[in-house]
C-alpha cells in the first residue's frame, strides 16, 4: 500500500500529482521486498539501497509535496526493515 501510495493510485492516493521518477522508485521498493522475502541480499546491501532510494526519491519530488513523500519514505523504511528482520528471525 505504501508502494501504492508512491504511485498515487488506488485508496492510497498521496495527493501529489503524477511523477514518472517518484512513480518508478515504487517498483523499486517492491523489487527490494522481493529480494528480501527470496533472502537474495544482505542487511547492509538493504540500509544501502534504502539510503540511496529516499536520497533519489526526494530529489525527483523536488518542492512537491515534500513533506507527505517523506512520510511515505520512512513508513516504507520501517516496513521494509521489519520485514527482513521477520524473514530473517
Amino acid at each position: 500500500m505504501l508502494c501504492d501510495a508512491l504511485e498515487n493510485k488506488g485508496a492510497s492516493a498521496s495527493g501529489i500529482p503524477y511523477n514518472k521518477e517518484v512513480y518508478g522508485q515504487a517498483q523499486i521498493y517492491r523489487n527490494l521486498l522481493s529480494k528480501i522475502r527470496a533472502k537474495k541480499i544482505s542487511e547492509y546491501e538493504i540500509m544501502m539501497m534504502l539510503s540511496v532510494l529516499k536520497n533519489e526519491t526526494l530529489s525527483y519530488t523536488g518542492t512537491n509535496q515534500r513533506y507527505r513523500i517523506t512520510n511515505i519514505l520512512e513508513a516504507l523504511d520501517v516496513f521494509v526493515k521489519k520485514e527482513y528482520n521477520k524473514v530473517n528471525s
